[in-house]
Parts: structure tokens; C-alpha cells; sequence
């Protein structure tokens, strides 16, 4: 995959990325499920939620524990096809949770994004853990 599509378009997506980071450092439900569709669906190594229905109280479920998160993200590669695009982007999050602990990752998004009535949206996240450091665990020796 590429940077494919108009520049425009293009651009119009990373602002959809920077919305649901700023979503997700801020802990604003609202605004963070407001980057999906209706029917968007989110997948990782701990849950497969389909609806904003289901997003949000997968949201809910994870924040109950959580008191910040620090959610940074780089894109791999966007094409962009009509009214479709598909995309590859990494994440670095740092959990802070409500009993003091934090946890650390890193990973990849594979993205399916849709435009619709104007504005671009996640139609599907499916994400993968590449790097897990957990509460308990000793970081490695560099």
C-alpha cells in the first residue's frame, strides 16, 4: 500500500485520525465515537464490537478502570478509491490506570474508512498488539 487519492481527501482523513487521538487523550466518548459509522466496528485482542451501540459501551467498559491515556498514531500507507479508502497506521498508548498502575502499547490499525454525506468516518479498525508491556512486567533491558 501507498499514499494514493487526492490530496484533499487525504487530508480530510489524517484530520479524522488527529480527532479521534485528541478523542482519546481528552477521554471524550462522544467525540471518539463520532469518528465511526453508524455500523462501524472496532476489533482487538480483547473485544469485537460492531454499532455505536456496542462502541460505546466497549468504551465505557475499558474507562471504568482508566483514569488517562496517552494515544499517539503514524500512518503507514492510505489509498484512497471514490468514496472508500483503506489504510495501515501504528499506535503507541500509555494507559494510566485508576489504581495507579499503567500499561504500554504498540500497534497496527488496519483501517477501512468510508465518506459519508461529506465527512469521512472509520468504518472498520481491526487492531493488532505488537508491543505489550502490562502492570507487573519489567521492562526490557535495553
Amino acid at each position: 500500500m501507498a499514499f494514493t487519492g487526492s490530496i484533499e481527501n487525504r487530508l480530510l482523513i489524517r484530520e479524522l485520525y488527529d480527532r479521534y487521538g485528541d478523542a482519546s487523550w481528552r477521554g471524550d466518548r462522544g467525540s471518539w465515537v463520532s469518528c465511526f459509522t453508524e455500523d462501524g466496528r472496532w476489533v482487538s485482542h480483547l473485544f469485537d464490537c460492531h454499532g455505536r451501540a456496542e462502541l460505546i459501551k466497549t468504551w465505557d467498559g475499558l474507562w471504568k478502570d482508566w483514569s488517562h491515556v496517552a494515544f499517539l498514531y503514524t500512518l503507514g500507507s492510505l489509498e484512497v478509491s471514490g468514496e472508500r479508502a483503506s489504510a495501515r497506521s501504528y499506535a503507541r498508548e500509555i494507559v494510566q490506570l485508576k489504581t495507579g498502575g499503567l500499561f504500554k502499547l504498540a500497534g497496527q490499525y488496519d483501517d477501512e474508512l468510508v465518506r459519508h454525506n461529506g465527512e469521512w468516518l472509520f468504518a472498520s479498525r481491526v487492531y493488532k498488539v505488537l508491543i505489550a508491556e502490562l502492570p507487573g512486567d519489567a521492562p526490557a533491558a535495553g
